[in-house]
């Protein structure tokens, strides 16, 4: 284990030493990219945004210890929301101790098992993986395809080298006509341009109203990259499995406890309650909801398969889809603060207490 602490320090100082080096000076923080290319990561936090840490991620500063840590994506992350009102940084508040958020938008699986061995120095008791079933499945392939790091590789099978992407033209050309419509009307605000691609039937600008929820879904991307009926995203799966099993065998011989967190989109949660929406493309809609409630199902009987706890927070949130717990008039599938207290309070109250301590076994072979 102390050898472990060594090597990840030292990892973690080569990551910052290389990113000081190329930093901007002297720029407006609004120029600042949140993240970098990194060819094993394929993308990490920059350590010179404004509120990221020594190592790129959303935190104060780096602890020398971290006895709660939170692997995720953007939706751990808090895309649409302030640092302190993600919900990890809610989540610290209330706890003993600290919660060391190591999230980054555009993860998956992968990330997300490297992360964790990357910061193993910080000795966690627990460590808590968020895994969104909107395009984490996607982005395991992506990253096992084109990582550099051997532990990335060792997820990879070479039959799935000739595998072709998931077809995302939709979701393109929607992000085209968005962005066209905005420089055509610079002088409107957005509801009212994204209204009138609505009622123009642009796909994946859709629509949806429940209780006093209105925003417009991104279903057809949703669906591309979880349709099980795309090769890549069965090879996806099984990539996502593996590196789930190397976090639990992680566990097991460095005595941290896991859980995994099923987060599930926007969309499905308004697929949960249909009946009571109004929806302009219900037919996708469905389509979507049937792809995601397999995808979760599957996430929960890998999780089950390898002795992880899990818990799906889609009964939980579906509950509060029509209280405006997501950016409104938006196509942002991502929680706003209202969501993140949220989802911080139930992983308070019901993960937290499930979760134990493992003991350690010993040395676990990394790759």
């Amino acid at each position: 284990m102390l050898r472990h602490k060594a090597l990840a320090k030292i990892k973690q100082l080569e990551i910052l030493s290389t990113f000081m080096k190329t930093a901007a000076r002297g720029q407006d923080p609004r120029d600042i990219p949140r993240h970098v290319k990194d060819p094993e990561f394929l993308l990490r936090g920059n350590p010179e945004f404004p509120e990221h840490d020594q190592l790129g991620f959303r935190n104060r500063s780096v602890p020398r210890r971290a006895p709660l840590l939170v692997v995720g994506d953007s939706q751990v992350y808090g895309a649409c929301v302030r640092a302190e009102q993600c919900w990890p940084f809610l989540l610290a508040a209330g706890l003993e101790g600290g919660v060391y958020n190591a999230a980054m938008e555009g993860w998956g699986a992968v990330q997300y098992a490297m992360i964790t061995d990357e910061l193993l120095g910080l000795a966690p008791d627990q460590v808590i993986v968020a895994l969104y079933a909107g395009n984490d499945i996607y982005e395991s392939f992506l990253c096992a395809r084109r990582s550099t790091a051997r532990l990335a590789g060792s997820f990879w099978d070479p039959a799935f080298e000739d595998l072709a992407f998931p077809d995302l033209s939709v979701k393109q050309a929607s992000d085209r006509a968005v962005d066209r419509a905005f420089e055509a009307a610079p002088e409107a605000g957005q509801a009212e341009v994204l209204a009138e691609m609505s009622r123009a039937g642009v796909p994946d600008c859709g629509l949806a109203e429940i209780e006093a929820s209105r925003f417009y879904l991104t279903e057809n991307f949703r669906l591309a990259v979880q349709d099980q009926a795309q090769p890549a995203i069965c090879a996806g799966f099984k990539i996502a499995e593996r590196a789930l099993s190397h976090l639990g065998a992680l566990s097991r011989n460095y005595g941290f406890g896991l859980s995994a967190l099923l987060v599930p989109t926007r969309e499905y949660l308004v697929y949960t309650r249909l009946s009571e929406a109004r929806v302009r493309d219900r037919e996708t809609l469905v389509r979507l909801g049937r792809a995601e409630q397999e995808t979760l199902a599957r996430l929960a009987g890998a999780c089950e398969n390898l002795g992880i706890a899990a818990f799906d927070l889609s009964e939980h949130l579906r509950h509060y889809i029509g209280s405006r717990i997501f950016p409104q008039d938006s196509r942002d599938g991502h929680p706003n603060a209202k969501g993140c207290r949220i989802i911080a309070e139930y992983v308070k109250t019901r993960v937290l207490p499930k979760m134990q301590k493992q003991t350690a076994r010993g040395i676990y072979p990394l790759y």
